[in-house]
């Protein structure tokens, strides 16, 4: 049987992380009723680009929380973090190269990369930028 993937963005994390986020009660209700035979990634660029919004725009504490949920979530072998290595970096500055017009961040470039390598079609988070290179995102 083929398992389901998902890659889990920053604005997932933020979402499920931040009450106030217009995207928290969307984000909770989705990871909620995800299928636990879905295989979760993420990777250490979007953990830290998490880590600096969370501790800068809402304080330590969620910031802490967050690692401690991250840290929580690869002991149980519920989350996969990529460690990028260098073909990953090669390939997410060749699309940042590819699509010019496009306001893509680096996280945003290594996350589509990560994922498609690993050959991930759908990514958990609000970020448009992802249809350009064909995957789903989720929740709608």
């Amino acid at each position: 049987m083929k398992r389901n993937k998902l890659f889990i963005d920053t604005g997932a994390w933020i979402a499920l992380m931040v009450e106030s986020d217009q995207f928290h009660t969307k984000a909770r209700s989705y990871l909620e009723d995800l299928d636990l035979s879905t295989k979760r990634y993420s990777s250490t660029y979007v953990i830290a680009e998490t880590y600096t919004w969370l501790r800068y725009r809402i304080g330590f504490k969620y910031a802490d929380s967050f690692l401690d949920i991250i840290q929580r979530s690869k002991a149980s072998g519920a989350l996969d973090v990529i460690i990028c290595e260098m073909d990953i970096l090669e390939l997410a500055e060749q699309l940042l190269r590819d699509f010019p017009e496009q306001r893509l961040s680096y996280v945003d470039a290594v996350s589509m990369a990560i994922m498609k390598k690993e050959k991930i079609t759908k990514v958990f988070g609000f970020d448009q930028h992802f249809y350009i290179l064909g995957f789903e995102v989720v929740p709608i």
